[in-house]
């Protein structure tokens, strides 16, 4: 049992040095996301999960190779949901009604990524972001108040391929669980 705790520590170790080897060290990246996401709602009476996609922007400081933290502004945008109703007058004659509002959401959390291969191509990480969410409560059965709602997001495996005269420009993917939802891609600049 010590061999192979001994052995996973120099594992780790040898790869955190081999993380540290890129030959250029670009400190801030801007980034564009698109994905999927499954948020469910504590606001809901029905407590079903709403669909939506996804548009994030992020900006992330590396003090380190390894390490970057920074912060994400996401939006969300759900299902349309459909209003319709009838109104009478003083003679029983009818209007019918009908319009139809968007399930909005946008989200502002912290984030934390700390990458385990550094190439002059690519860089593969892992992450974690935090915070919270403001939804604006529409719903199937009546219009509620806006409500703030937790966020949280994270990354199993995330990569970018660089390329551009520097190797700053990147695209790439996540593979995660939150509210970025499962798969996403992403492109961006690195200065």
């Amino acid at each position: 049992m010590k061999r192979i705790v001994f052995i996973a520590i120099v594992l780790f170790a040898t790869l955190r040095l081999y993380a540290q080897k890129n030959t250029v060290f670009y400190k801030h990246e801007v980034k564009v996301s698109v994905g999927d996401a499954i948020i469910p709602s504590v606001f809901q009476i029905d407590k079903k999960s709403r669909h939506y996609c996804n548009v994030a922007f992020s900006y992330l400081y590396r003090p380190e190779k390894w390490f970057w933290v920074g912060g994400n502004f996401v939006n969300y945008f759900g299902n349309r949901i459909y209003y319709n109703w009838r109104e009478y007058d003083e003679n029983g004659n009818f209007n019918d009604f009908s319009k139809s509002k968007m399930k909005y959401s946008v989200a502002i959390a912290p984030e934390m990524r700390f990458s385990y291969l550094n190439k002059k191509a690519a860089i593969l990480y892992s992450s974690l972001s935090g915070g919270l969410g403001l939804e604006n409560g529409y719903d199937d059965n009546a219009h509620k108040y806006p409500g703030i709602i937790p966020y949280f997001h994270l990354t199993y495996f995330g990569f970018s391929v660089n390329f551009g005269k520097d190797n700053n420009i990147f695209l790439g993917g996540e593979l995660g669980f939150g509210y970025k939802g499962f798969g996403n891609i992403h492109g961006g600049y690195r200065f």
